[in-house]
């Protein structure tokens, strides 16, 4: 079976399962933290396919990953966890993980912003950018801002995976592509 697939139908029975339980919102900020630990420490995954570490034991990594030990899991993340390492599904369930944010902002008519820049912006810059991006999308923006020093300059603004790219080293990409094209169209 196709590995989105079954990310999908997970997530789907999840984000149900999560909204008669009540706790959709908590879920969605589990799902969240989730995968930007995930994304940034590879051991988690090496992990949930390790053979020799038992149910218990991922599950109970899933846990600490999420909460920090600081506060209890939602009880729909429990069950889910307990399910998808169960089923020997751990390999997939970043991939369930993202599925589960996407289903749970369309349900919810969440638009995801992300703004790029060389350097920080200031508040109000930032408040401006916001203000004309929930004037043109209908629903509520979830913001966030990211530096990239790479882009020598300008910003690149991600709007539900639309992107407008207004940086200097994106022009400089742009330009570059465009002098070879010309140079192959002389040779």
């Amino acid at each position: 079976m196709n590995t989105g697939t079954v990310s999908v139908r997970y997530a789907k029975a999840l984000l149900q399962y999560a909204v008669e339980q009540g706790d959709a919102a908590q879920v969605y900020l589990e799902m969240q933290t989730l995968a930007s630990r995930m994304r940034a420490v590879r051991a988690i995954h090496d992990r949930l396919v390790d053979p020799t570490l038992s149910v218990a034991d991922k599950c109970s990594l899933l846990e600490t990953a999420v909460t920090d030990g600081k506060k209890p899991l939602s009880g729909s993340a429990q069950a889910f966890f307990k399910l998808v390492v169960g089923a020997g599904r751990g390999d997939c369930l970043l991939f369930m993980d993202v599925s589960y944010q996407d289903l749970y902002r369309l349900k919810n008519g969440i638009v995801p912003v992300e703004l790029i820049t060389a350097t920080p912006v200031g508040d109000e810059r930032r408040a401006r950018l916001k203000q004309l991006v929930e004037n043109v999308e209908h629903g509520s923006v979830e913001w966030t801002h990211t530096v990239d020093p790479s882009l020598d300059g300008g910003f690149v603004l991600l709007v539900d995976g639309f992107r407008l790219d207004a940086s200097v080293a994106g022009k400089l990409q742009r330009i570059r592509k465009e002098l070879i094209e010309k140079n192959n169209r002389i040779i």
